[in-house]
């Protein structure tokens, strides 16, 4: 029997402290599938726009071919997008477990499932404040929510990637009211909401499966990381509603979260949770107020969609 090709595509935008860990786990758990099963990984890493040493790291691996591309993460992916079974998508500043990749590709053999990821855990805190350990209670628990309707865009496999292009973005957006804030030319941002959304219309919640193997990332450990992350989040949720309304259904059936595990939580996470909840508040009340300034005066100078610095090193 003839090896299957796996494209894995890694994009990469200004990741030279987390890209050298990265790699090198993807590339042990590619070893691991392969001396199991008759697989072959092709890495391709997508350099977006990279101002730092991402390249110079990438370059040290020979088995990782490189691109370039414009435009955000969803480009990137459009751009490392090849022929096989299924693709695999990698965010550039996590770590997996070995096993990672064949529990993905074991999961992929199912013809029902059309998008596997693995869980996540952060790795452990480097501050010691009251935020930072609240932080990582909420990420170590997932939000103390057994509903898990979505996947996380991390890392996964899929069988039919296909996000919009800018161009079909614009044509919707000329049908909204122009938003510095909200920029609807720009075409989406984030893979997971969209695609969930999709595959969830399309296929129901049995096609979303949650495989073993593990990624660690870097969870923010500040108010303000925390707060990147919201505005990130909570921008395309609302841009993405805006933009193809078609998909609000699917949200509004599958996408709230059951916090139904805090109760059983130990005494200490709870108390944690209360401070999480008090500053996820506060993310709300900057998020509203930054809105309302950009909508009303030109748009700061500046990425509108900064990384969260914190989070880029391993």
């Amino acid at each position: 029997m003839g090896l299957t090709t796996i494209p894995l595509t890694v994009a990469a935008r200004n990741e030279a402290r987390a890209i050298g860990p990265c790699l090198e786990s993807l590339l042990r758990a590619a070893r691991f599938a392969e001396q199991r099963q008759p697989l072959r990984f092709v890495l391709l890493v997508v350099l977006d726009r990279c101002t730092d040493g991402t390249a110079a790291v990438v370059a040290r691996y020979s088995e990782v071919a490189t691109a370039q591309v414009t435009g955000g993460k969803i480009e990137a992916q459009r751009r490392g997008l090849r022929p096989g079974p299924f693709n695999l998508f990698s965010d550039a500043d996590i770590e997996v477990s070995e096993e990672t990749l064949l529990e993905l590709c074991q999961a992929m053999t199912r013809p029902e499932v059309q998008i596997a990821f693995p869980g996540k855990q952060p790795l452990p805190c480097r501050r010691a404040t009251p935020l930072a350990r609240a932080l990582h209670a909420y990420n170590a628990a997932r939000g103390y929510s057994s509903g898990r309707t979505w996947f996380s865009g991390k890392l996964f496999a899929i069988r039919a990637w296909d996000i919009p292009a800018p161009a079909a973005c614009l044509a919707r957006a000329r049908s909204l009211p122009p938003s510095p804030f909200y920029a609807w030319t720009e075409g989406l941002r984030a893979d997971d909401i969209y695609l969930s959304r999709r595959c969830l219309a399309e296929h129901g919640p049995a096609a979303l499966v949650e495989t073993g193997g593990l990624v660690r990332f870097r969870a923010p450990e500040t108010w303000e990381g925390m707060y990147q992350y919201y505005r990130r989040l909570r921008r395309e949720l609302e841009r993405t509603d805006a933009l193809f309304p078609e998909t609000r259904a699917v949200h509004a059936r599958f996408g709230t979260r059951h916090q139904d595990l805090l109760a059983a939580a130990p005494f200490g996470e709870r108390r944690l949770h209360d401070l999480f909840r008090l500053a996820l508040l506060a993310c709300r009340a900057r998020y509203r107020w930054e809105r309302l300034r950009v909508e009303t005066r030109a748009r700061a100078a500046g990425d509108p969609w900064p990384a969260v610095a914190e989070s880029k090193a391993l």
